[in-house]
């Protein structure tokens, strides 16, 4: 399995929720999934040669890691790694208990963020292929 990103390539500050080495290996399967029919130029193991485009590969995986962390998921749980949140559906004054709901669209949109390349990561890559005469077809 190649990675493309370390903890080092990792914004300073950024707090990723569970295992962040594994984090970086499904960011990187998603990368490779979103690549799979591009074509470049790599080396013996697997690797972009380009450098733009091991740097938009790299970029993408880092891209991958801090949205999950910003949308509360562990990639590593599946869908129960991620936190739904929600609005107040009932709430008690006595002994102050609240319940809350969370929106099926969002709960929705988290559990497919554990399976799929966020936007901005998918756009990353098909920009620094573009340029490369390179296709991406995710």
């Amino acid at each position: 399995m190649r990675i493309y990103a370390t903890k080092d390539d990792l914004p300073q500050g950024l707090e990723p929720q569970g295992d962040v080495d594994a984090q970086l290996v499904y960011a990187s399967a998603l990368v490779e999934g979103y690549t799979r029919t591009a074509l470049y130029a790599t080396d013996s193991d697997g690797y972009p040669l380009d450098e733009a485009i091991a740097d938009a590969f790299k970029v993408a995986v880092v891209t991958q890691v801090a949205a999950w962390s910003a949308l509360g998921i562990d990639p590593s749980a599946g869908v129960a790694g991620t936190s739904t949140g929600g609005v107040v559906a009932s709430k008690s004054i006595g002994s102050a208990s609240l319940s809350y709901q969370a929106s099926a669209r969002a709960a929705d949109d988290k559990a497919a963020a554990v399976s799929t390349l966020t936007p901005t990561a998918a756009s990353l890559l098909d920009a620094a292929v573009r340029h490369r005469r390179v296709w991406v077809t995710g």
